[in-house]
């Protein structure tokens, strides 16, 4: 039986929204994605960042009123990105988190090893199709939740 012109379109569609899972995020695309992780990262570099009962915290999303500790958006990130390259040293990283969480201050030399570190994951993002990526992310998601409702203990 021959399918009818609906079908074929349906059918189209479906090819598109596969091929498009298939293909690597483009440059702007990883910039957008690493954007808010990078903010915090240039917010430290700065020197002046908001604090929230002693603990570095920045914006989430710029139209969004929702903060986080910046120690605890570096964990989430280096979960993520260890997820996706296990074999990607993230030491800068994660130094400058638990420098963080135990209120030590940080010397220039480590946020712009971090900066440097963005700059590495982001050229990698940018091989991994965008349903690798949306994997990884929806797990972390899931893991954060669980962790969140007692589900799970925190890594």
């Amino acid at each position: 039986m021959a399918m009818t012109r609906q079908q074929m379109r349906m059918q189209a569609a479906i090819a598109r929204y596969k091929a498009g899972r298939e293909k690597p995020p483009t440059r702007a695309q990883a910039k957008a994605w690493l954007a808010p992780i990078r903010k915090a990262m240039a917010e430290l570099r700065q020197g002046e960042i908001d604090a929230y009962k002693g603990y570095a915290i920045t914006r989430i999303h710029w139209a969004d009123e929702d903060f986080a500790r910046v120690d605890h958006a570096i964990n989430g990130f280096t979960a993520l990105i260890s997820r996706l390259m296990p074999d990607f040293d993230l030491s800068p990283m994660r130094k400058v988190s638990k420098k963080l969480d135990a209120g030590i201050l940080l010397e220039l030399a480590e946020v712009d090893a971090c900066i440097d570190l963005l700059k590495t994951v982001e050229d990698r993002l940018i091989t991994f199709p965008r349903r690798v990526l949306v994997d990884a992310a929806n797990i972390e998601m899931i893991a954060i939740e669980m962790e969140r409702l007692g589900l799970k203990e925190a890594a």
